[in-house]
């Protein structure tokens, strides 16, 4: 029963976060409607999520990639040519570019959810790998909750750049652009297809 109550108090918690985040334009608004009805159900709850993004990441070659890596563009929409050239036109004139690598990656939807107990866990696991999320697995288990990390298996990283100098001519980035974003495309379909199947296994 405590542990229960624990649960409870620290979804409430949680929740009343997620709500200012969302009154402040901090969440992605595609994936609002996923987090409503996860956090719908009894015995979990939401602590992070992205709908997916294109982008650059500028990547120090001397320092703690972790710590100082910088986004040179990201778009959470299916990006365009421009945006991607401008983005780049900047990384290229900047002086900090130099002992840089420039990474094009797609990062996929991604969803954390708390979930009461093992048996809520493994059935919110089970449920995203027969839906297709075969990167999905479980993250972390304490007492007070099992951490539950709902992912597809698309991704994509490729290096186009060093030291403010581009490796790749325009038709590839526009190659890669494109590319990412239909990777991009089908990791979220596959993400709705979970999301659907949630929807009808718990009647919600």
């Amino acid at each position: 029963m405590g542990e229960n109550v624990k649960f409870l108090e620290d979804k409430k918690r949680v929740l009343t976060n997620l709500e200012l985040a969302i009154k402040e334009n901090l969440v992605d608004e595609e994936i609002i409607p996923i987090l409503k009805i996860i956090n719908d159900l009894d015995f979990c709850y939401t602590t992070s999520s992205c709908i997916g993004r294109v982008g650059v990441i500028e990547i120090p070659k001397d320092k703690n990639p972790k710590i100082y890596s910088k986004w040179v563009g990201k778009w959470h929409h299916y990006a365009k040519y421009d945006e991607l050239f401008n983005a780049l036109k900047n990384w290229k004139d900047k002086e900090e570019a130099k002992n840089t690598m420039a990474i094009f990656v797609m990062n996929p939807p991604i969803i954390h959810i708390a979930c009461k107990d093992l048996y809520s866990a493994k059935k919110m696991l089970d449920l995203a790998i027969h839906s297709g999320l075969k990167a999905s697995s479980i993250k972390s288990v304490s007492e007070r909750r099992i951490i539950v990390e709902i992912l597809p298996t698309h991704k994509v990283d490729a290096p186009i750049g060093e030291d403010g100098k581009l490796f790749v001519d325009e038709d590839y980035l526009k190659f890669l652009l494109d590319y990412g974003n239909l990777k991009l495309k089908k990791a979220r379909s596959v993400l709705m297809r979970w999301v659907d199947n949630l929807t009808t296994q718990f009647n919600k």
